[in-house]
């Protein structure tokens, strides 16, 4: 078995259940082979862009600020704070006045539905689970995929400690061996970001279609 098919075999079974799902999503720290969103409102604002979302969360913290504060925080010219700041102005988030941006929505306390990445191998675990203890700081729960033949081999302490999970992966069969925890490393921004480029790779999905599934104890969101 390829990784593809471990990472094919999922896509699938997310596909069938109505579970939104994009594959090798970029995130800086990390890119998941399959991360997907459970939960999330299909009216959700999507904000992929990482700066345009940091300069959202800085006004909103500072409620009033100006296009020099956001240059100094961000490091960046004049000229491109003021496009990103037009951007959010535009989707009705900030107010811009001469140089003076105002908060008038805020979207950090919007419910994300729940996120979960996965990280499939065919038989490095150790690596597997090195990639997924990344994957924590923008996802709900994290888990690794691997055949069920090789899971035996797998040092289970861990991932127990840190809360990852294991999905085996057997004649397109996907079950859940070892439940993941719930991260408290997640931050809300890149929540926020990821559950974007998810949604935006399902935008056919006009509602969540869940049946029950291997996630079913993780549906709280």
């Amino acid at each position: 078995m390829l990784e593809m098919q471990i990472v094919n075999n999922i896509n699938e079974y997310l596909k069938n259940n109505g579970i939104p799902f994009s594959n090798e999503t970029r995130m800086g720290i990390g890119i998941p082979d399959i991360s997907c969103n459970i939960g999330t409102p299909y009216h959700l604002t999507l904000i992929d862009d990482y700066f345009l979302l940091s300069i959202l969360e800085f006004v909103n913290k500072k409620h009033f600020t100006s296009l020099h504060e956001i240059k100094n925080e961000f490091l960046m010219t004049i000229k491109k704070v003021k496009h990103y700041v037009i951007e959010l102005a535009n989707m009705s988030f900030v107010k811009l006045k001469n140089d003076i941006v105002e908060a008038i929505m805020n979207i950090f306390s919007t419910k994300l539905g729940t996120v979960i990445s996965i990280e499939a191998k065919i038989r490095d675990w150790k690596n597997a689970y090195l990639q997924a203890q990344r994957y924590l700081c923008f996802s709900d729960y994290s888990y690794i995929a691997m055949p069920r033949i090789y899971i035996k081999n797998i040092e289970k302490d861990s991932f127990i400690k840190s809360g990852i999970g294991i999905i085996s992966v057997e004649d397109g069969k996907v079950e859940e061996v070892l439940p993941a925890r719930k991260s408290d490393l997640c931050e809300f921004t890149l929540k926020y970001l990821i559950t974007s480029k998810i949604m935006k790779n399902n935008t056919e999905l006009k509602k969540s279609m869940i049946k029950y599934n291997i996630f079913s104890s993780l549906l709280v969101v």
